[in-house]
């Protein structure tokens, strides 16, 4: 017979690990026992980061009910104070939810990156993602489904697998549909391009009025979905992917791209740009890798490779004869 364990259980067992965890560093058989639980289930691992964020914020929520000092001296808390500082804690939530007309199912989390940032966050159901350079994002979780709207730029999503709850992200005219699986998106001036890395994913364009054109992509396999166009399939090496996903470790690898695209990739991460004014020339093969934001290493890669050099003026890397 199968137990299943009701959201109060599992938020309370999360609650006791991480009591425990501020009592001290865990024991080796107890660190065995934490990690098992937080593998067994994806509930499991959100549960514990949010009671983590509750256990951090406490001597705050104290403070403001008793009107101590917010420097004062943490105490150790027992099951109940945190039970009862966590339930102040949704009512705040709550109260000030219904004071903005917000619904509690439907809430938005904005996330941004500026010029050359990138960011990994952990969302509440255990998935993880990576955020680019100049993009921006909106968490809306409910009951039904988990869903990403991204407004600008690229993300990466490493999704915890929930049957009930299917992983959507949104970005502009394009769906992408999954349940547990690890995929790319990157919104671009012609449209969106969609890299699946792990698992399958289902393609629609959310503009269909018949809602009828849905494409599933498997591992390995790149969407291009431009304006106006019919969804494009194709297949990518491991090689490609991981030249296309070298942002996340800070790099940029380029194996015979149009020198013109890697000047327009190395130009995403630096406010320092590299310009060049030669139409042939733009169009030669490079080849190189570089630490993301290196703009001028990159230039003078690229003028000692073709017997140029690089003219340094407002913010400008011109490579010219």
């Amino acid at each position: 017979m199968n137990t299943v364990i009701g959201k109060d259980d599992i938020d309370g067992i999360a609650a006791r690990w991480v009591m425990r965890m501020d009592r001290g560093e865990l024991g080796e058989a107890e660190q065995r026992d934490l990690d098992a639980w937080l593998a067994a289930d994806s509930r499991h691992r959100g549960a514990f980061i949010r009671a983590q964020a509750i256990w951090c914020d406490m001597d705050r929520v104290a403070a403001l009910g008793s009107g101590e000092l917010l420097s004062a001296p943490r105490p150790r808390w027992s099951a109940a104070s945190l039970r009862r500082a966590a339930a102040i804690a949704a009512c705040a939530l709550a109260l000030t939810l219904a004071s903005v007309g917000v619904s509690n199912r439907y809430l938005a989390g904005r996330e941004s990156t500026d010029r050359g940032e990138t960011r990994r966050l952990m969302l509440d159901d255990g998935s993880a993602l990576a955020l680019n350079t100049q993009s921006v994002l909106q968490v809306k979780y409910d009951d039904d489904e988990r869903r990403i709207v991204l407004r600008s730029g690229e993300a990466t999503f490493q999704v915890a697998h929930d049957e009930q709850r299917p992983f959507i992200v949104q970005a502009g005219d394009v769906s992408v549909r999954a349940v547990g699986t690890a995929f790319n998106v990157r919104m671009k001036p012609g449209g969106v391009e969609v890299t699946v890395t792990e698992g399958i994913v289902d393609i629609l364009r959310t503009d269909d009025p018949g809602k009828t054109a849905i494409r599933r992509v498997a591992h390995n396999e790149e969407v291009i979905a431009r304006a106006e166009r019919p969804i494009e399939v194709a297949p990518l090496s491991d090689a490609a992917i991981e030249r296309r996903l070298a942002w996340q470790e800070g790099r940029l690898i380029f194996d015979g791209e149009r020198l013109a695209a890697a000047i327009e990739e190395v130009n995403r991460y630096s406010a320092l740009r590299v310009v060049v004014d030669d139409p042939e020339l733009a169009q030669k093969a490079f080849v190189g890798t570089f630490k993301i934001g290196d703009a001028r290493g990159f230039a003078h890669a690229a003028a000692a490779a073709f017997e140029m050099r690089v003219v340094e003026q407002d913010q400008t890397l011109r490579l010219t004869q």
